[in-house]
């Protein structure tokens, strides 16, 4: 064998190599994906609205009203589950209905599932016996002094962590939210699912108040969305659209209060990535 031909075969292995990791990465689907509650009015709609291609609901249960043709992602939200909700999950994954599993959410936060690490880290092995790729609880942010102790843990008891679960809502800077991913892979050297990002103003009195403006988080998505398909250890994403009464997070909403698609939700559903 000449050594041309060598070359191109160990290109071409290494091609193949690195296609396959992404695709377990991702699923083999595109990253874009929505984010609603079921208790949220037309769940199902809304996210083929979206031409998304996974959704999740903070919930493990798999409904018939489900969009069509969306990958579905099981998580458990709190500790407050049992052995059979760990069967039900491994039934699905035996009838090839689910790939993938959330952890926690925000397990750092009082309002939310509230968790020690040691109670996270005592329940994980749970959900690691379900034998699929596992994304790490999703705290309020993923470099504070909780999500280190879980994931140093979690390493030095030979723990499985699949992938990080990040949760963003800062300002229209876009390069400050690609920054923060860069640190959180550099930190912990795993793929990474952002499973909650928005736009926020978090010390605003009324949407109308507001400091970013609509225009304003139209030409953050504008810009961040191809930077996100463009990053290989970001896997997947999605964007969380409140209320648009939300004083917050009203100028980020994917939806108005007829639940037609905004400016906003229009790009969103809109964005097809760039073929390459």
């Amino acid at each position: 064998m000449s050594w041309v031909l060598i070359v191109c075969w160990l290109l071409f292995n290494a091609s193949y190599a690195f296609a396959d990791v992404k695709t377990k990465q991702t699923g083999g689907i595109g990253k874009k994906g929505a984010c609603f509650s079921r208790q949220n009015d037309q769940w199902s709609y809304k996210i083929s609205q979206l031409k998304a291609n996974w959704y999740y609901s903070w919930g493990r249960e798999l409904r018939e009203a489900r969009p069509k043709n969306v990958e579905f992602v099981p998580m458990f939200w709190g500790k407050w589950f049992k052995d059979d909700d760990i069967e039900y999950l491994l039934n699905l994954k035996n009838q090839n209905q689910i790939k993938f599993v959330l952890g926690f959410n925000e397990p750092d936060s009082p309002n939310q599932s509230n968790m020690s690490v040691d109670e996270a880290i005592a329940l994980w092995p749970k959900l690691e016996a379900i034998g699929l790729p596992l994304g790490s609880p999703a705290t309020v942010n993923p470099e504070n002094k909780w999500m280190i102790n879980f994931m140093q843990k979690a390493d030095d008891l030979g723990l499985r962590v699949d992938f990080i679960c990040v949760h963003h809502y800062g300002g229209k800077n876009v390069q400050g939210l690609l920054h923060k991913l860069h640190q959180v892979h550099q930190r912990y050297n795993r793929p990474i699912w952002i499973t909650e990002f928005a736009v926020a103003d978090w010390n605003a009195k009324s949407t109308g108040q507001n400091r970013h403006s609509a225009e304003d988080v139209l030409k953050f998505m504008e810009g961040i969305l191809p930077a996100l398909e463009s990053l290989e250890y970001v896997s997947r994403y999605a964007w969380f659209s409140a209320s648009s009464t939300s004083k917050p997070l009203g100028r980020a909403t994917l939806f108005d209060e007829n639940n037609h698609l905004t400016a906003l939700g229009r790009y969103y559903a809109s964005f097809q990535p760039t073929k390459k």
